[in-house]
């Protein structure tokens, strides 16, 4: 039976690749390239994932210039030209290299090399049929969660891999509720004022603004949608400032925010194509229609005007709109905002929906 497609740590299965190689090598459907440094320049943050074929030192020298951090790299791993050994060089956690890697070696019956330590103890866990995993990063990943202090997770990911013991604020339930003893939950009302122990590694989860602190592992929990609406041509950099402030006066972390959403016809919008890819989420958009169906406290009549609808709201039905396309229950949290008179945003809380268990 053939392997299945690698999948990405977004989901996506990759089943096919393009190929390069030096112009001189090049045959028919393979794009050539002259210069690597400048063919990668271009190509790296296009693909989801990157494999070599070749010596690891001339990929660490063209690839080092064009590295920003583990949770944006796309992965690297390098084959040897004999096909015998498949090496994660690159994002290994986070991006998936080392799933990717032995993937590879899977297909081409090779040894795959992963040198990343918590993969190794994780080995030696499974042999002995001990008690976690040790790759937290994976861990909060697999959650969907998002790192908003990675210097601190060395801290963290040691204190697993030396078996001591991890704090974890998670009153949203966003972690998986079968975790190793190695985690110790703290209760929903826990306050780090009160808290004696500030030398042990912590993890804290939430949609809300946590404040930095020393020790202290931030986990951006994303069910906050953001639904906007604007009047066309509004400054390229306002609607992100906007939803920056907006986050700030009420304690919700910008991190946390999922999506953002409107009405199909501001698909287009430079404002908030922009802030999408400035936060790495999806511009989600709905038909007006769709919209005006959605109830909401505050319908704008000059809305239902301007797309020959009831009265409707953009903002507050797109972010409701948006989180129930998740497949969650949702409700507003921020009812709609006027911004400078030329835009609005609401923002919705999306609360995961429990599967019924079913009956024999």
């Amino acid at each position: 039976m053939p392997a299945a497609p690698w999948c990405a740590p977004d989901g996506r299965n990759v089943a096919t690749c393009r190929i390069s190689a030096p112009a001189r090598l090049a045959e028919a459907d393979i794009c050539p390239f002259d210069d690597l440094a400048a063919f990668l320049a271009r190509e790296y943050r296009r693909h989801t994932a990157h494999v070599f074929v070749g010596a690891t030192g001339i990929a660490v020298r063209v690839l080092a210039p064009l590295l920003r951090h583990k949770s944006q790299d796309p992965p690297v791993v390098v084959l040897d030209p004999a096909g015998r050994f498949v090496i994660s060089l690159l994002s290994g956690h986070w991006g998936g290299g080392n799933a990717l890697a032995r993937h590879l070696a899977v297909l081409l019956q090779a040894t795959p090399v992963i040198t990343t330590a918590s993969d190794q103890t994780a080995e030696q866990d499974r042999v002995q049929a001990a008690i976690a995993p040790a790759a937290l990063d994976l861990l909060i990943r697999d959650a969907g969660l998002r790192i908003l202090d990675w210097e601190r997770l060395p801290q963290a990911q040691a204190a697993l891999l030396e078996g001591r013991p991890l704090r974890l604020w998670d009153p949203c339930r966003a972690l998986p509720a079968a975790l190793p003893p190695r985690f110790e939950r703290l209760p929903e009302d826990w306050n780090h004022e009160d808290d004696a122990r500030e030398t042990l590694p912590l993890l804290a989860a939430h949609w809300r603004h946590l404040p930095p602190s020393p020790g202290l592992l931030r986990l951006a929990v994303p069910r906050l949608y953001a639904g906007l609406g604007c009047r066309r041509g509004i400054p390229k950099d306002a609607a992100l400032a906007a939803l920056t402030e907006l986050c700030g006066a009420h304690d919700l972390e910008l991190q946390a925010v999922a999506s953002l959403a409107t009405v199909t016809e501001k698909a287009d919008e430079p404002a908030l194509r922009a802030t999408a890819a400035r936060l790495r989420i999806p511009l989600r958009t709905f038909p007006a229609g769709e919209l005006a169906r959605c109830a909401t406290p505050n319908p704008s009549e000059a809305a239902g005007r301007r797309f020959n609808q009831p009265p409707f709201s953009v903002c507050e039905a797109s972010a409701l709109l948006a989180a129930r396309a998740d497949g969650h229950s949702a409700g507003l949290l921020l009812p709609k905002t006027a911004i400078q008179s030329c835009l609005t945003i609401a923002v919705a809380l999306a609360v995961p929906v429990t599967p019924t268990p079913q009956t024999a």
